[in-house]
């Protein structure tokens, strides 16, 4: 029998890890160039949630936005770490909420809303529900699915 070299081990090594590569590649065959950054490959996201005030009075209409997600992907909402509901993220990653507080009986103080992708692409922002501060609504023409919530003790 011919005895193998290193050389030849080596060489064998390195034409099975390209071929394997080869094959982790097929479920991205339809797709086109561009969808293929190195974020998705990675799975590195820098997620971002914004709302457009910090504080209202029960009733009040938060607006929530966020940027930095996968693309076109079920993000689901919390509030205080309970199940709110989903949207959907757009092309760029984006997604837009209205989260509305009850007028009654919510517990005063602060809620802390989280949007997340999958478990690597999640961001938090809060709002404070207080009784003096005043009466807040979604800026006109902001777009997003609202969401009501009725806990009856900030977590």
């Amino acid at each position: 029998m011919k005895q193998f070299t290193l050389r030849t081990i080596v060489r064998a090594l390195f034409a099975l890890v390209i071929l394997l590569v080869g094959v982790a590649m097929v479920p991205y065959v339809d797709r086109p160039a561009a969808a293929l950054e190195w974020r998705m490959m990675a799975g590195v996201y820098a997620p971002e949630l914004s709302v457009h005030a910090s504080e209202g009075a029960l009733g009040s209409q938060f607006a929530f936005t966020g940027s930095g997600f996968p693309a076109h992907k079920p993000a689901t909402v919390f509030v205080n770490g309970r199940y709110l509901g989903r949207v959907m993220t757009d092309g760029q990653g984006m997604a837009q909420f209205i989260v509305q507080s009850p007028t009654a009986p919510v517990a005063l103080g602060h809620y802390d809303i989280t949007l997340e992708v999958d478990m690597n692409a999640s961001a938090t922002q809060g709002f404070t529900l207080r009784e003096d501060a005043p009466l807040v609504w979604a800026p006109d023409g902001f777009m997003g699915r609202l969401f009501v919530f009725g806990e009856r003790l900030p977590q």
